[in-house]
């Protein structure tokens, strides 16, 4: 058993009911706790995480959280942090984290309300990062920062870390699905120029409820009923006996 699986089992999240998500306040605080120096180099931004995590929630599989960890922070193990109260206090918020964004997308979408529509945790863009008009590389990639980038990073890793998605990812039909994350992960649309995450509103509200509809995909597949078995062609009583004796079925088996 690995560490954060130990301490899984040592500070279980206390549960909360009605749930009580984040408050401003606290995502603050996820955010400044993930800016700690003392953290493993190989830890990812707080928004790539908050990415990541929501990958895991509505994927096809359910994600155990020693595993989510162990990817956020790039290593298996604690301690990830010098300061074992901030560790503590940064793996709780983590979790709570974890259970806003299965509460939130739990909710069906004829009953969603401003208040209880999962939005992605994204940090502020640095106008100094930022270049627009885009520009892209030789290979096609977009220079700079824009809005959501590390997140829709976060969720790519996750897809790839969990080969369950290619029943989706694999089906050019479903597409459309991802088609919001994508536009963010690439930062730009060649195909259709006029729309850009830089110049276009309502997109961060598109990326949201293909989330709802991603977890409706899991939901519908996990759900969909077996394909039909073809039956068996019944044995006749003259017929020799299938399990190869050599009789007939009425002498053997059918007798």
């Amino acid at each position: 058993m690995n560490d954060f699986s130990d301490y899984l089992l040592r500070h279980p999240l206390p549960h909360q009911s009605p749930h009580q998500p984040l408050s401003e306040a606290e995502c603050d605080e996820l955010f400044a706790l993930f800016d700690d120096d003392s953290l493993p180099n190989t830890t990812m931004s707080a928004e790539m995480a908050d990415g990541y995590l929501t990958a895991c929630v509505v994927g096809p599989v359910p994600v155990p959280a020693h595993e989510w960890m162990a990817a956020i922070f790039g290593q298996p193990t604690l301690a990830i942090c010098d300061d074992s109260e901030r560790q503590h206090r940064l793996l709780q918020l983590l979790l709570h984290r974890h259970r806003d964004i299965t509460v939130a997308t739990a909710v069906p979408l004829h009953d969603l309300t401003p208040d209880k529509l999962f939005l992605p945790l994204t940090s502020e863009v640095d106008d100094s990062k930022r270049i627009t008009p885009y520009q892209i590389d030789a290979d096609g990639i977009r220079q700079g920062d824009w809005v959501c980038k590390d997140w829709a990073e976060g969720f790519r890793l996750a897809m790839l870390d969990h080969p369950q998605w290619e029943t989706l990812t694999n089906d050019r039909k479903n597409f459309d699905l991802l088609g919001p994350i994508a536009l963010f992960a690439q930062g730009y649309n060649l195909e259709k120029p006029e729309l850009q995450i830089d110049e276009t509103t309502g997109l961060l509200a598109l990326l949201s409820l293909s989330i709802y509809n991603i977890r409706s995909f899991w939901k519908l597949h996990k759900h969909a009923p077996a394909p039909a078995l073809r039956e068996a062609r019944k044995v006749g009583r003259n017929d020799p006996c299938p399990c190869g004796s050599g009789k007939k079925y009425k002498k053997c088996c059918g007798a």
